[in-house]
């Protein structure tokens, strides 16, 4: 089974249930030497949607899940990367663990960054914040997630 690390609104336990049935959680994991952005607008969405992007010294708090090859090609087409040019692309990444381990896990990353970041949407980043609370997620991200600003 694939591992797939979440840091967006796809921690969201509804939203991971809905594109996932297969999904089982595994554990909180830290992506280090990257950092949080939202470099894509997503129509869809009319706000700022989530990314990671290479920065020495920080790293990205999300949630790690076990799934099925037909959950990871659905979880494709939502985030795009069936598209041509693709919205995000699938990138192998190694995350720590609780433990002291490090995992490979697929994650997304946005095709086309903007220069600019957009503001995501209060539903949007509510998305996230949920979520890194429901996995347990280190205190201090969950309060850095809520000190985004957002859009009403």
């Amino acid at each position: 089974m694939p591992r797939y690390f979440a840091y967006g609104s796809n921690m969201s336990h509804d939203q991971i249930r809905t594109r996932c049935p297969s999904r089982t959680f595994v554990c909180v994991a830290e992506l280090r030497g990257y950092r949080l952005a939202f470099t894509r607008y997503s129509p869809k969405r009319q706000c700022g949607v989530a990314d990671i992007v290479a920065s020495p010294g920080a790293s990205v708090w999300g949630a790690l899940f076990d799934m099925s090859e037909e959950d990871l090609a659905a979880l494709d087409r939502h985030e795009g990367a069936h598209l041509s040019p693709p919205a995000y692309v699938r990138v192998h990444v190694q995350v720590s663990t609780p433990d002291g381990g490090s995992v490979e896990a697929i994650t997304y990353e946005v095709f086309d960054k903007s220069p600019v970041e957009h503001v995501p949407s209060a539903d949007y980043l509510g998305l996230m914040v949920d979520g890194a609370w429901e996995w347990g997620l280190p205190d201090a991200y969950r309060a850095a997630l809520r000190g985004i600003r957002s859009a009403p």
